[in-house]
């Protein structure tokens, strides 16, 4: 091996373990990005400013503009369900439907119908938090243990499964021209496999601490929420999600148009649930800017993805994985895991896979391998190692819910990492390579 692949190997590992050491210390993505991918090419012998200034930033510029309005308008319609009360309205139904007793399946069910809305990931846990609060209240449980479910209902299955309009699965569909319910088998069971387990893993959990004399106690920086009788009804708060989730599914419109047009039904139906005048606006400024944010979080790691994949390390590793005689299958499930623990991200990891890796999986298919399935094993895969703890994400979630990774990360480890990783390994790879 050449001493340059082995020297631009280690700048590469070396700089993601900075990543994950500042990301865990609360340092902004957007000074890591560009920082990293300067190492990168100093390691690799690629002009610091072509590097930086040219790949860099077609990476970030590229995600951008490429998903932007996605962000966008999802955290639009997130925040009309959360200012209208209709977000309220869905917890308190499906608290009310299950009880105290089964909490941790009242607040997973709750976050996954929002994602399966495609609601932004950051405005749900603005919109679930205070309910399953309430909910943690009413069944006496510590609140360290929030995060864990709450994170399983919108990271796992409502995020990688057949059907959701969320970033894994549009940008399968849009590389591979498959549809949203591709590989139905494999994804619905391992699916079904993930939200069993999260709540058979989370109840798990409640008992023991329980048996360690474990008590609830209301945050005092968090306001109450009350159920309020001026409130959308249950039916007609379900309404704009579950037209967005038909549409998308029945229809070959564009993600972006059946967000617009969830949006438009949503102010229809919860027009004098919505604050007027300035607050109306102020909500439309909010969610512009917080979805700013997401994406730019995200494209600056992708930014980062970009440098790599011009490294001699990178080129080396990628030959000799189209070399290999790895089963396709296989090849989906394990890099859409790695890339998305390498940038800490499913939407960025599976984006900068599929850069990659795209053109080898159309060669797959036209050698006779099932381009769904290999669609569902890379939507699933992306939704195990971007777990890990360097997850930008997750450490906004915890900042929200007002825990820490040593409190809270062991139980999203197992919710959003172990069960996912599991699920896709045991159950939709088998099947994919029995039936494909």
């Amino acid at each position: 091996m050449d001493i340059s692949i082995i020297v631009s190997g280690a700048g590469v590992i070396v700089a993601l373990a900075a990543m994950a050491f500042l990301i865990f210390k609360r340092v902004s993505p957007i000074l890591i990005g560009p920082l990293a991918a300067l190492f990168v090419c100093l390691t690799s012998g690629i002009s610091l400013f072509k590097g930086v200034t040219e790949t860099y930033m077609s990476g970030v510029t590229g995600f951008f503009l490429s998903y932007f309005f996605i962000f966008l308008l999802g955290s639009i319609f997130g925040n009309i369900y959360q200012d209208s009360g209709a977000a309220a309205k869905i917890g308190f139904m499906i608290s009310k439907k299950f009880g105290a007793r089964n909490c941790m399946l009242a607040c997973m069910i709750s976050a996954a119908i929002l994602s399966y809305g495609g609601i932004n990931s950051f405005v749900i846990i603005f919109a679930v938090y205070p309910i399953a609060l309430k909910l943690f209240e009413e069944a006496d449980l510590p609140t360290y243990l929030l995060p864990g479910i709450v994170c399983g209902g919108m990271w796992t299955f409502a995020m990688t499964g057949p059907f959701t309009p969320q970033i894994p699965n549009i940008v399968s569909m849009e590389y591979l021209g498959t549809p949203s319910y591709a590989g139905l088998l494999p994804g619905l069971s391992g699916a079904a496999v993930m939200a069993v387990s999260i709540v058979i893993f989370m109840n798990y959990s409640a008992k023991k601490a329980r048996l360690r004399g474990e008590h609830f106690q209301w945050p005092e920086n968090v306001k109450r929420v009350e159920e309020e009788s001026d409130a959308p009804g249950g039916l007609v708060s379900i309404l704009p999600i579950a037209a967005v989730l038909i549409i998308f599914n029945v229809t070959s419109l564009d993600i972006i148009v059946c967000l617009l047009i969830g949006i438009l039904l949503a102010l229809v139906l919860f027009w004098k649930h919505l604050p007027r005048a300035g607050e109306l606006l102020n909500m439309f400024n909010s969610a512009a800017l917080s979805s700013v944010t997401v994406i730019i979080n995200t494209a600056v790691i992708v930014g980062f993805g970009s440098v790599v994949n011009q490294t001699p390390f990178y080129h080396y590793a990628t030959d000799v994985l189209m070399a290999s005689d790895a089963n396709p299958y296989i090849v989906a499930a394990v890099g859409a895991n790695i890339f998305a623990g390498l940038l800490g991200s499913a939407s960025g990891g599976i984006a900068l896979m599929y850069e990659t890796l795209g053109d080898t999986f159309m060669e797959y298919g036209a050698q006779g391998y099932n381009l769904e399935y290999i669609h569902r094993l890379c939507a699933d895969g992306s939704g195990g190692l971007d777990s890990l703890p360097w997850n930008g994400s997750i450490v906004s979630v915890f900042a929200i819910c007002n825990t820490t990774h040593k409190l809270s990360y062991k139980y999203n480890f197992v919710t959003c990492l172990v069960v996912p990783i599991a699920a896709t390994f045991l159950v939709a790879l088998p099947l994919c390579m029995i039936f494909g």
